[in-house]
């Protein structure tokens, strides 16, 4: 049986795995709108993934006598972007941001004897930290290729390759 203060913090993160979700919808869309048909399915599949944490952490909570809560207090999503930079910038701003809450998470776990719940938070711990290594890499890659109109093309082409790795090879 989870402790009331754990499920707090567990549906917590559910709230900004949710959140992290919607915002990658909001970019897919975004991309599309830039013709960027790649690089939206990367945040569908981004969209995808942080939907499925919050299901895993969602059946965690009730499986272990909680109750699992989605509520509306993350607020707004960014829809709207200068460029493709601008949006990998929020990516890995998003990702940070969901980083440090998993491990501050893990830690409190940790540190007050939550321990089965520690475990199951580890894959994520570990995600998490592939993401922003992930994130790193393409934002390296976007600010050497450039993101003027006519490398658009190609940098969306390469995303197809990293979309095939990813769903193939998860993150």
């Amino acid at each position: 049986m989870l402790s009331k203060t754990v499920q707090s913090k567990l549906n917590d993160q559910i709230q900004k795995e949710a959140f992290a979700s919607r915002a990658y919808l909001a970019m897919a869309t975004w991309a599309e709108q830039q013709s960027l048909p790649n690089i939206a399915n990367f945040f569908y599949n981004s969209s995808n993934e942080e939907r499925d944490h919050m299901l895993q952490i969602f059946r965690y909570i009730n499986a272990n006598g909680g109750t699992a809560k989605l509520e509306e207090k993350t607020g707004k999503v960014k829809e709207n972007f200068k460029n493709v930079l601008d949006a990998f910038k929020h990516v890995y701003d998003l990702e940070h941001g969901v980083t440090l809450s998993i491990n501050e998470l893990a830690s409190w776990c940790q540190q007050n004897g939550e321990h089965a719940t520690y475990f199951f938070l580890q894959a994520f711990v570990l995600e998490q930290q592939e993401a922003e290594i992930k994130v790193n890499e393409i934002i390296t890659v976007i600010e050497r290729m450039g993101f003027e109109p006519r490398n658009l093309f190609y940098l969306d082409k390469q995303f197809k390759k990293i979309n095939e790795v990813t769903v193939d090879g998860g993150r």
